[in-house]
């Protein structure tokens, strides 16, 4: 008796374990079914995703298309059309936007306002390329107009483009610019300093930015001759006068005028006579009596007499007519001076504290600081000032 109950109850226990394997499976069934209908729903969104871009993408080829017809068909007659035609299938370009709102997870938001910040770059550059199709058409017609441009507009665009470029925040140290946030964090003050100068030294620079380091290296050059330089120039950007450089030693005051340019180009007569114009200009502001109205014709005698001379330094030549300009009206030309590597970092010691302060390339003060007390000096790596006991200048912007 005791044998079947033994069976009875394995059978049992049989049953209950087959009954909850089963229950079991009825759950699985059901979480595979779920899953299923929940990966089903995503394709069909994501489908759905797909054909909406693939129509759009359709749209913008058979715009493309037509708009290169158009092209082909107009640019025979009218070319300058071709390039506005052109430029008007680029200003329509709104990848960006379309990646935002059609990502994985979309940021509705932001693409609206990214279409809403393209809408007035599209006017402003539309109205860009209007001014140049203007310029162009007027250059086709009269060639000699070219002769006037000499780099000036691109140049303005580009110290645009650097001043509003990547810069470090107001209050942040200008040295992160060059250096990863890695570099920054793990490396010593003196080393991610002097990594940081070698990058500014060694990276591609604009136009504009070579132009800024040579009235550097040129006024170094004056100071390496005893002059007290400052750098009018740099510090008042387009308001400068044409005056780079005021270099001033045992009572003489020199009106420097840089222009770094490349090799191909000539200096024109018109930039000798900006450069004369403006060293009367600061002949007049500081003349301690007013001239009677004879006496303008003897410009030349009177700033030689009061010790004032114009420099017009270039990189380059001037023509044959510019150098005949600079020999009537008493301009000193300096041509062919080449940008050349110098020691960059300055040495300074406040006046009113007595400590030693070096200053960097892109520190704010940098340009602002003269060097003309005994111990001061240009270093030529990090390392050597902070040997002599400078530390880096604190005020880095603002």
């Amino acid at each position: 008796m005791a044998e079947y109950l033994y069976l009875w109850l394995v059978l049992l226990g049989f049953l209950v374990g087959l009954g909850l394997l089963a229950i079991r499976k009825n759950r699985l069934d059901k979480q595979l079914a779920q899953e299923k209908s929940s990966l089903y729903k995503d394709y069909q969104t994501r489908n759905s995703e797909l054909n909406v871009r693939e129509k759009i993408l359709d749209k913008r080829t058979a715009d493309v298309a037509r708009l290169e017809k158009v092209l082909t068909e107009k640019s025979k007659s009218f070319p300058w059309l071709a390039g506005a035609i052109a430029d008007l299938v680029l200003l329509n370009n709104n990848q960006v936007a379309d990646y935002l709102a059609f990502k994985p997870r979309p940021a509705k938001s932001s693409a609206q306002a990214v279409r809403e910040v393209g809408k007035e770059k599209r006017i402003l550059a539309a109205q860009l390329k209007h001014l140049q199709y203007v310029i162009n058409q007027y250059e086709g017609l009269f060639p000699f107009l070219t002769e006037f441009r000499e780099g000036e507009i691109e140049e303005a665009l580009l110290e645009i483009k650097d001043t509003f470029g990547e810069q470090a925040p107001q209050e942040a140290d200008p040295v992160s610019v060059f250096l990863t946030a890695g570099e920054y964090s793990s490396l010593s003050t003196t080393e991610r300093n002097q990594r940081a100068l070698e990058r500014y030294m060694q990276g591609r620079k604009s136009p504009y930015q070579l132009g800024r380091d040579y009235e550097r290296f040129v006024g170094y050059l004056y100071e390496c001759e005893g002059y007290t330089v400052t750098y009018f120039g740099i510090e008042n950007g387009k308001e400068d006068l044409g005056r780079d450089l005021i270099c001033r030693k045992d009572g003489n005051t020199l009106i420097v005028q840089c222009k770094y340019w490349s090799k191909h180009k000539l200096i024109h007569e018109k930039h000798i006579n900006q450069l004369f114009g403006t060293t009367v200009k600061f002949y007049l502001d500081s003349a301690q009596k007013k001239l009677a109205e004879q006496q303008l014709h003897l410009f030349p005698q009177l700033l030689s007499a009061s010790n004032i001379l114009g420099v017009f330094c270039t990189s380059t030549d001037l023509s044959d007519t510019a150098r005949k300009f600079a020999q009537a009206l008493g301009v000193q030309v300096r041509e062919q001076v080449k940008l050349g590597a110098f020691p960059m970092i300055k040495c300074h010691i406040s006046p009113a504290t007595g400590e030693r302060i070096y200053h960097l390339p892109f520190d704010q003060m940098y340009d602002r600081t003269k060097l003309d007390k005994a111990g001061e000096f240009y270093a030529l790596t990090v390392a050597d000032a902070e040997a002599k006991g400078f530390r880096r200048a604190w005020r880095w912007r603002g």
